[in-house]
């Protein structure tokens, strides 16, 4: 078994809605939507992640070491269409890499955030690291954090590449989690990560100007 997040247990029994709870990070609560559910409209071609309902202002911490990648804010204007529907679909969201040992990566997704996150893009960070806080932003029917894991080659977690993150939480250390910077590795592929992350910052600090608000 691939244990990604050891201080996350899932408990398939009980829980407000039926569908088990969460206790540890990202944040503890019931859950009130599971991984391919199409228990709505939004749903209706499969969940891509699991939903965990817990009230708005509830502190959301990073699961893993994690390489943050990208951070989407509704308070920073988007010209890119991409940009502008995960806006619309995810509200305020904070996007991350992990990597293991064995070379393997994944990416992570925490959506739906009260306010802007609080993490940068290229910061890495350790298991606990505030994220931000639980909203209803983006394509939400109530407070609750979505929270999605795809293999690497996801680059926006797809809907068919995504793979339920319940699966991957557990005690069992026996993949060690190592630092993203550590796996990302070679020059090239931190380079093009740092160009991609530059070239969003630019486009939307020129929506700024345009928008009279720098």
């Amino acid at each position: 078994m691939t244990v990604l997040f050891a201080s996350t247990t899932y408990n398939p029994e009980g829980g407000r809605f039926g569908l088990g709870s969460v206790d540890g990070y990202p944040v503890s609560g019931d859950v009130s939507s599971l991984w391919g559910a199409k228990d709505t409209p939004e749903h209706s071609e499969g969940h891509t992640g699991i939903d965990i309902a817990v009230p708005s202002g509830t502190p959301i911490l990073a699961p893993a070491s994690m390489l943050i990648t990208d951070v989407f804010s509704l308070d920073i204007p988007s010209t890119n269409p991409l940009w502008i529907e995960i806006k619309r679909i995810f509200g305020n969201s904070v996007w991350a890499t992990i990597g293991l040992a064995d070379g393997r990566g994944f990416r992570t997704l925490f959506s739906h955030l009260e306010g802007p996150p609080v993490v940068r893009e290229r910061e890495t960070v350790e298991a606990g690291t505030l994220l931000g806080h639980v909203g209803s932003t983006g394509l939400s029917t109530g407070p609750h954090l979505h929270w999605g894991l795809a293999p690497q080659s996801s680059r926006w977690l797809a809907r068919g590449e995504t793979i339920d993150v319940l699966d991957y939480c557990g005690d069992d250390t026996e993949d060690v989690v190592l630092p993203p910077a550590a796996w990302i590795g070679t020059a090239q592929q931190a380079a093009i990560l740092t160009a991609l992350a530059d070239a969003r910052a630019a486009i939307e600090r020129a929506a700024n100007l345009v928008a009279g608000k720098e």
